[in-house]
């Protein structure tokens, strides 16, 4: 299959595959969703991941980048760019990760203002834009925040492990949710200790 097929087929297909674990052995990663979360299939991808009106297209659930022109492209970037807000489906992406999308993506808008689609680019280009895409892809789906988690944990009490999950959302929300409560218990704290360390009014008396 020459570059020009594998980046069209790329391109309508958007294929991820999710590699690698979490920090510890006993963590693992994969795309399924969580529980009460519908899978979305190649037949429904074209709904994509929408917030306030962006959209960006999905291939069983997981984020793509799929665009065959330059208007096409030009939509699916301002959707992805706006998912990385507040809010998001991929707020909780990396500084490193952010770069890295911003830099394919414009130099992806570059190709399609030179070349106008895919189908008029020499194979240099092609080769680039493939590139590109795929450097993209890596980091949407390793911040996607449907992508779920799953590790092992042993109750008290009982020797008998078992499997837990959550999506990446749950997981940086809850973290999120920790570090604002221990920030707020440490100003109380401090406001107490000022409080008992001032000098008591009227000199003591």
């Amino acid at each position: 299959m020459n570059i020009s097929s594998a980046l069209l087929y790329s391109l309508m297909i958007g294929s991820l595959v999710l590699q690698g674990c979490a920090a510890t052995s006993s963590t693992r990663s994969d795309t399924a969703p969580a529980a009460g979360v519908p899978a979305q299939t190649a037949a429904s991808a074209a709904s994509g991941s929408k917030l306030a009106g962006a959209t960006v297209p999905e291939s069983d659930g997981k984020p793509v980048i799929a665009a065959d022109t330059k208007d096409n492209f030009d939509a699916v970037a301002a959707a992805i760019r706006q998912e990385m807000q507040s809010g998001g489906r991929f707020a909780f992406v990396s500084k490193t990760g952010r770069q890295t999308v911003d830099t394919k993506l414009s130099d992806m808008g570059n190709l399609f203002s030179q070349y106008g689609s895919v189908q008029k680019m020499d194979p240099a280009a092609q080769k680039r834009l493939l590139g590109d895409q795929n450097s993209i892809n890596e980091v949407l789906a390793r911040y996607d925040n449907n992508r779920r988690v799953c590790w092992q944990e042993t109750p008290v009490g009982t020797h008998f492990p078992k499997t837990v999950c959550r999506t990446l959302g749950q997981i940086q929300n809850e973290r999120e949710n920790s570090k604002q409560n221990l920030d707020q218990t440490r100003r109380l704290m401090q406001q107490q200790s000022q409080i008992m360390n001032s000098p008591a009014p009227n000199g003591g008396h």
